[in-house]
């Protein structure tokens, strides 16, 4: 187990899981979680704040699917699917992922168009399993075609410990990522994609005029801030979570799993975010294009150029008094 130092701030991204891994100290505080696999990072200081067996390889169940919905996020944000765009129920999904797979699912009829829109909400508040599969066939022509998608896509985005065998999380041998990598794909999905975000928190999907669907993460039902993204589940692997919230300025992201009930899973992770608020806050250091210091030239048409943020620069401190935070140089 391991918890981040005051003040101190590193990127998460495609090039930073080492990063990530190196910017926690062991825990001063005695903070822990009956979680076996766990990350809690502040989104915008790019900091994790907890982390516990969070490279460690874990079956990601239902949580699989935020990789699906990357994918089809892409394809609508580059113009190449439009909300309204349908995709025909194949037997494949209908008996793998549909009514007769006894899993999760949103009973899209056999042989029916459905909305790509509707299959978002299918995934995002049902966890539907049909809806992954008619989407990944609809975009890619086959499931095998998309999990390949799903798998360059991940090591794009420094998924390093990730290897998808399917589009929803359903057994399969081999099928697993780590507690980071779940992580680093919520940062992406809810910078990267706003406009779709809202999916992940919406409370109920009426379907058909037939299934009224809840949202399967209890915390989007709890006042507490959070706003996504996905719950997961199996035998194997136990119950666990991806979620993130937002208070004022700061948003916090969480992965746990392995956790022994759906009660251990809400009660587990409300705890580490109140944690989380409670014992950091962001600090706003530079703005973007802010002008820094000046950097004496030698031999240069100039004596002096700015020293400019090429981005807004926040860390992220412990919540203790008389605590300051002294600013790190922008250009790190």
């Amino acid at each position: 187990m391991k918890i981040a130092v005051a003040c101190a701030a590193v990127t998460l991204g495609a090039a930073s899981a080492v990063g990530l891994a190196q910017a926690a100290a062991q825990k001063p505080d005695g903070f822990d979680t009956k979680a076996q696999y766990a990350i809690l990072l502040d989104s915008g200081a790019d900091l994790v704040l907890y982390e516990k067996n969070a490279d460690t390889r874990m079956i990601p169940a239902s949580m699989s699917k935020l990789m699906t919905l990357a994918l089809v996020f892409r394809e609508l944000k580059t113009g190449r699917l439009k909300l309204d765009d349908s995709f025909i129920v194949s037997e494949h999904a209908w008996r793998t992922g549909g009514a007769p797979s006894g899993t999760a699912a949103m009973f899209a009829p056999l042989g029916d168009p459905i909305p790509i829109g509707d299959l978002i909400q299918g995934v995002t508040v049902q966890s539907g399993n049909d809806a992954t599969i008619i989407l990944a066939e609809g975009i890619a022509g086959t499931e095998e075609a998309f999990v390949k998608m799903m798998n360059d896509y991940a090591k794009e985005l420094g998924m390093t410990q990730s290897t998808f065998v399917n589009t929803n999380g359903l057994p399969a041998e081999g099928h697993l990522t780590s507690a980071r990598d779940l992580a680093i794909l919520a940062k992406h999905l809810i910078e990267v994609y706003p406009e779709y975000y809202h999916y992940f928190g919406q409370k109920e999907f009426r379907y058909r005029d037939k299934f009224t669907f809840r949202n399967r993460n209890p915390l989007v039902w709890a006042d507490i801030g959070v706003d996504g993204l996905k719950t997961g589940h199996l035998k194997e692997s136990g119950y666990g979570l991806v979620a993130s919230a937002q208070r004022g300025d700061q948003r916090l992201i969480l992965v746990v799993n392995g956790l022994e009930s759906p009660e251990d899973r809400e009660s587990e992770s409300r705890r580490m975010l109140e944690w989380g608020y409670k014992s950091f806050k962001p600090f706003r250091l530079f703005d973007a294009d802010e002008k820094v210091s000046d950097a004496l030239v030698w031999g240069g048409e100039k004596h002096y150029v700015p020293l400019v943020a090429t981005a807004t620069s926040i860390s992220c401190c412990r919540r203790a008094p008389r605590v300051r935070c002294p600013p790190r140089s922008p250009m790190t």
